[in-house]
C-alpha cells in the first residue's frame, strides 16, 4: 500500500464524524422552521403561494392568475410543484409551501456531489471529501442558508435545473455522446424556461457556445442532434403554450413582451450607463458579502499561474469558463438579486475548492490570511450571540437565556475545532455556518413571528367577517405592487375563493379599499384593515 493510500485512508477515518454531523444538523435547521412562520412578508413567497392557490381555487391549472387577473411574469412549473404539495398535505400551510424548496435544495446538493465526485481532479485529498465540501458550500453560504432557504424560493429549483444542464454538457462531451448531450440539456432548459422564463435559454446558449469554442469543437453546434434538441425544447414549451392559448384568447405578444421585460428590466437599457458602470465596480464586493464566508477564497486565484493551473484540468477549465461567461449576464445588469446566482455558485465553488485542497497548504500566505479571518469572524459571532439577551426584538423570546447559552456553547466548540484543524478549516466552516443557522432558528425567527402573524390574523378576521358575501379588492388597493399578496393569500385561503380586483361597484358586495381608491365615492364603512406594510385600508360597501 503506497503512502497516498494511507493518507487518504487516515483522512477518511478522521472525517467520518464532521460530515455526518454537518448534514444532520443542516437537515434539522432546514426542516424545523418550515411550518413555524406564516408567509414571509419581505420576499416573493406570498406571490408564489397566491398564484398556486388561485390555480386550485379556479380549477384552471394552465392559466396562472393573480387576484383573478392573468399573470404572465413567471411560467407555471414551480406553481405546479407547490400545488402538488398543497394537495398532498391537504392544506395551504407554510410547511407544504416551502417543502418543494427544501427538497430541491437537497437534490441540488446531491447533484453537485455526484458531478464533482466523478470529475474533480484531486490527488492530495479524497475526492469524496472535496465533493462533499463543494456541495455543502452551496447549501451553507450566507445567502442560501440564512435567507433563501427560509422561504419558498423559485431560484433554488431553477438553480438546480440550470446547474444540471451545464454539467451534462461536460459529462456527455467527455463521452462524445452528442445526442444525449443536446436532448438532455434542452429538456432541462425547457423545464427551466417553464420555471423562470428566458434566463434558462441564455444560460444554455452561452454554455454551449463558450465550451465548444474553447475546445475548438464549434462544429458540434451544427450537429443534427442540436436541431433535434432545440425541437424538443420547442415541443415541451410549445405544448404548454398551445394549451394556454387555446384556453385564453389573447395575443401571443402580450405574454412574450412580459417574459422579455422580466429579463430586460434589470439591464443597462433600463438603468442607463452610469448606474451600469457603478454596478460593474460594486458587483464583486456585493457577491462576496452575500456568499460569505466562502467567496473570500477568491484570493487564492490571484496568482500568475492560476490561469495555467485552470487550463491544465478540463473539468476545472469548464467550471471556470462557464461561470465566467454566464456571470456576465448579471455583472452587467444594474438591478440584480444575489439569489439569481445560485445556479452558478457550484461552478465557482468547485474552482475555489480545487485551489484550496490541491494548490495551497496551511502556510500559503493567502490561505493563512483567509483562515485567520474565518477564525476572527467566528469568534465575533460566538461572543456576539449574547446580544440577543438584551436586544428588544429577541429578549422577549421564551427561554432566550438558555437558548443563547446553548448556541454560544455550540459555536465555542466549533471555534475551537476550527482553531485546531489547520489542514481542513474550509470543511470546519461548514459546521460553523450550520450552527449559526440553528441559532437563528431558535433566537431570531421567533422575533419575526409577531409581525407575520399580525397580517395573517388581520386578513383572516376580514375573511371571517365577509365569508357569506362577495368580497373584492377595489381598484389598486391590492395586487398593484405585490406587497399585499400576503393579505390576498390569507383571505383567499380562508374563504376558499379568489380575492379578485375590480373597478365595478356591485350591490351588497364588500370591498377592501384604501383612501386613494375611495376618492370621489360614497360608501358605507364596515371595518378597518391593515395591509402589508401597515398600509391602512377599509372594508366598505357602496
Amino acid at each position: 500500500m503506497d503512502s497516498t493510500t494511507v493518507t487518504h485512508s487516515s483522512w477518511l477515518r478522521s472525517l467520518i464524524g464532521w460530515p455526518a454531523l454537518t448534514v444532520g444538523l443542516l437537515l434539522i435547521a432546514l426542516i424545523s422552521h418550515l411550518g413555524y412562520l406564516p408567509l414571509d412578508t419581505s420576499s416573493d413567497e406570498p406571490r408564489r403561494a397566491l398564484v398556486a392557490l388561485e390555480m386550485i381555487l379556479s380549477g384552471d391549472y394552465i392559466t396562472p392568475t393573480l387576484n383573478g387577473e392573468l399573470y404572465f411574469n413567471k411560467p407555471p412549473l414551480y406553481n405546479w410543484l407547490i400545488i402538488g404539495f398543497y394537495k398532498l398535505a391537504g392544506n395551504y400551510s407554510s410547511f407544504a409551501l416551502r417543502l418543494p424548496m427544501v427538497i430541491s435544495l437537497l437534490l441540488f446538493g446531491l447533484t453537485i456531489y455526484g458531478f464533482v465526485r466523478r470529475y474533480m481532479p484531486v490527488r492530495k485529498s479524497p475526492p469524496a471529501m472535496v465533493s462533499f465540501v463543494v456541495a455543502m458550500m452551496v447549501l451553507t453560504n450566507g445567502r442560501v442558508l440564512i435567507y433563501d432557504s427560509l422561504w419558498s424560493s423559485i431560484d433554488i429549483p431553477f438553480g438546480w435545473l440550470t446547474y444540471s444542464a451545464m454539467m451534462l454538457v461536460y459529462h456527455f462531451d467527455q463521452r462524445r455522446n452528442y445526442w444525449a448531450l443536446f436532448l438532455c440539456t434542452y429538456a432541462l432548459t425547457a423545464l427551466g424556461f417553464l420555471t423562470k422564463g428566458l434566463p434558462s435559454v441564455v444560460f444554455q446558449a452561452l454554455t454551449l457556445v463558450s465550451w465548444f469554442s474553447y475546445t475548438r469543437q464549434f462544429r458540434r453546434l451544427f450537429h443534427p442532434a442540436h436541431v433535434v434538441g432545440v425541437s424538443l425544447f420547442l415541443l415541451i414549451i410549445g405544448s404548454y403554450y398551445i394549451a394556454y392559448f387555446s384556453r385564453n384568447h389573447i395575443p401571443l405578444a402580450n405574454v412574450a413582451s412580459v417574459l422579455f421585460d422580466e429579463s430586460a428590466k434589470r439591464t443597462v437599457s433600463t438603468f442607463g450607463i452610469w448606474e451600469t458602470l457603478l454596478h460593474l465596480l460594486t458587483f464583486p464586493f456585493e457577491m462576496i458579502y452575500h456568499f460569505v464566508p466562502y467567496l473570500l477564497l477568491l484570493v487564492l486565484l490571484f496568482s500568475r499561474t492560476s490561469i495555467k493551473t485552470i487550463k491544465r484540468e478540463p473539468f476545472i477549465a469548464f467550471n471556470a469558463l462557464v461561470f465566467s461567461v454566464n456571470v456576465l449576464v448579471y455583472w452587467t445588469s444594474p438591478q440584480v438579486y444575489a439569489r439569481y446566482l445560485i445556479g452558478l455558485l457550484p461552478l465557482l465553488f468547485t474552482v475555489l475548492a480545487y485551489f484550496y485542497y490541491e494548490h495551497s497548504v496551511p502556510d500559503t500566505p493567502a490561505r493563512k490570511w483567509i483562515e485567520w479571518l474565518w477564525l476572527g469572524l467566528t469568534a465575533i459571532v460566538t461572543i456576539g450571540v449574547w446580544v440577543a439577551v438584551f436586544h428588544p426584538k429577541t429578549r422577549i423570546v421564551d427561554g432566550i437565556v438558555w437558548k443563547t447559552a446553548l448556541v454560544f456553547f455550540l459555536l465555542s466548540v466549533c471555534a475551537w475545532w476550527l482553531w485546531q484543524d489547520t489542514q481542513n478549516r474550509l470543511g470546519r466552516m461548514l459546521l460553523v455556518m450550520v450552527v449559526i443557522r440553528i441559532g437563528m432558528n431558535w433566537i431570531t425567527l421567533p422575533g419575526r413571528l409577531a409581525s407575520r402573524q399580525f397580517y395573517k390574523d388581520e386578513s383572516e378576521r376580514i375573511a371571517r367577517e365577509t365569508r357569506r358575501r362577495p368580497l373584492y379588492g377595489y381598484r389598486e388597493t391590492i395586487g398593484s405592487t405585490g406587497a399585499t399578496d400576503v393579505n390576498s393569500f390569507h383571505i383567499a385561503a380562508f374563504r376558499g375563493q379568489i380575492l379578485r380586483k375590480t373597478d365595478t361597484r356591485i350591490p351588497n358586495a364588500y370591498y377592501i379599499a384604501d383612501s386613494t381608491s375611495l376618492v370621489g365615492n360614497q360608501y358605507q364603512p364596515i371595518d378597518t384593515v391593515r395591509l402589508f406594510d401597515r398600509h391602512p385600508a377599509r372594508l366598505v360597501k357602496f
